[in-house]
């Protein structure tokens, strides 16, 4: 668990709240994770939306794959979209 009892963390000119890496590592949150906001009283608490299904992992510092992959998966097509989605940028 996170040993900090609290940190100050910036909020950008639309609302966005910026929380620290090493608050994000240790709550598990990476990528494009949900995250749940919890208002209690006058606080609000982060947690993970939902518990990590070891589905992904952290690994030479990427987020990885780690589940058995779909039948069908077609790992030159995955490629071939995630450079069209790249040169559409």
């Amino acid at each position: 668990m996170f040993a900090m009892k609290s940190r100050i963390c910036s909020v950008d000119p639309v609302g966005r709240l910026v929380i620290p890496k090493s608050v994000r590592a240790s709550l598990g949150i990476f990528g494009r994770a949900k995250v749940r906001l919890e208002v209690v009283g006058d606080r609000a608490e982060i947690s993970l939306a939902s518990s990590p299904s070891g589905e992904t992992r952290r690994q030479n510092g990427r987020l990885v794959h780690a589940a058995p992959l779909p039948a069908d998966w077609d790992s030159g097509d995955a490629v071939q979209q995630a450079r069209d989605r790249r040169t559409i940028r």
